[in-house]
């Protein structure tokens, strides 16, 4: 696990940033809020080996979903889609807004499952982030 955890530290180095030694050496799962970063990870294996999976989310960087195995390579997952395709035919917005909301409910319910959802201690950026980008306004409807 070793280029793993040295992937994910060198991503968050910048913020003073790295996984926990004791988590990493019993795989236990977390959760690091610091520097306005939300940061949620597990270790697992998988048919191609040991991996750490990670979600992030920083209300000025954007949230990224990765799994690092431990031969150094990595997968992108799945995240909470931050922007929207909209149309000037109100039918065709409405249609674009209905499919954005319904993926990001889905991919949140994806989260949520894996342990990666929002406690409400999470940054407010972070927090606001998510609910906007999953719950519909009148607006949106």
């Amino acid at each position: 696990m070793d280029a793993a955890v040295a992937k994910f530290n060198d991503k968050f180095a910048e913020w003073g940033i790295r996984l926990p030694s004791r988590d990493v050496a019993q795989r236990r799962r977390g959760r690091i809020l610091k520097a306005g970063w939300a940061i949620w990870y597990l270790f697992g294996a998988d048919d191609r080996g040991e991996y750490l999976d990670y979600y992030s989310a920083h209300r000025m960087c954007g949230d990224d979903h990765t799994r690092l195995y431990a031969d150094g390579g990595s997968e992108d997952l799945d995240i909470i889609i931050q922007f929207r395709r909209s149309s000037f035919d109100p039918v065709e917005d409405a249609r674009l807004a209905a499919a954005y909301f319904a993926e990001n409910r889905r991919i949140a319910a994806m989260l949520e499952a894996k342990g990666f959802g929002l406690t409400g201690d999470e940054p407010g950026g972070v927090q606001m982030n998510r609910h906007l980008h999953v719950n519909p306004t009148d607006d949106d409807a």
